[in-house]
């Protein structure tokens, strides 16, 4: 087990999901990093945690077995013991799954966050070398390299709002739902241009991660599209 693999909690709830073969989308999967490895890492704590119960059960067996002059006493110490180990483990199974449970935010985040696909690689379409090869590596997945990319041309025009909502959409694709707003929240900067409600959707997305259902519906209530509208009813449901 790698102890230095971190797993968030909607990773862990997609993941359990994965194991006990229920309905989970491919693409949230695949969205996980280093999945193979924190499918590895779950699977070896699940074993080990049903190990501890198999141990337990051999031990309290072997017991009962070796006093078999005191059977009466013995048997009622040793079903005193196993029900104790037996509900200590329920406990701290309970408690890991508590821990690890995702929040109702978390969760409708992972439902419905997929990051934007971006714009067609044709170098002919733009001049600036930066944002191509910011575009190819946000294609890649290798969002802090397109943000690293994109910064250097942001500072020359910071109201552009294609570099403002790729940043955008690229800290979120990394987690960092806080950083992402400042860059997708501003609605007058996307004011009837094309990213106007996929701005207002992903920063939507962003509070919905920080658990602001209020500012959430705001934004998805001013800039109506199908998916816009689709998210807004899943926040009406919460309630």
């Amino acid at each position: 087990m790698n102890p230095n693999i971190h797993i968030t909690p909607e990773e862990w709830s997609l993941i359990e999901a994965h194991l006990d073969d229920q309905k989970v989308s491919k693409a949230s999967l695949l969205n996980i990093p280093q999945l193979e490895e924190k499918i590895k890492q779950i699977q070896t704590i699940r074993e080990e945690i049903e190990d501890s119960i198999r141990q337990s059960k051999i031990k309290a067996f072997h017991s009962h077995i070796l006093d078999k002059k005191t059977v009466s006493m013995k048997r009622s110490n040793a079903k005193t013991i196993w029900y104790s180990m037996a509900a200590v483990l329920v406990v701290l199974i309970g408690i890991f799954w508590f821990i690890q449970r995702p929040s109702a935010s978390e969760k409708l985040f992972v439902e419905h966050f997929k990051p934007d696909v971006g714009l067609p690689l044709k170098m002919g379409t733009t001049n600036s070398v930066e944002f191509y090869e910011g575009m190819v590596a946000y294609k890649q997945g290798n969002y802090k390299s397109a943000i690293d990319q994109w910064q250097v041309l942001l500072k020359d025009n910071p109201t552009n709002d294609t570099l403002n909502y790729f940043i955008g959409v690229s800290h979120l694709a990394e987690g960092n739902s806080l950083k992402s707003l400042q860059y997708l929240e501003n609605q007058e900067q996307y004011n009837e241009g094309i990213f106007e409600e996929d701005a207002a959707y992903y920063a939507a997305l962003a509070n919905i991660k920080e658990g602001k259902f209020n500012e959430a519906k705001r934004l998805l209530e001013k800039n109506p599209s199908s998916r816009n509208t689709e998210l807004l009813q899943e926040i009406e449901h919460l309630k």
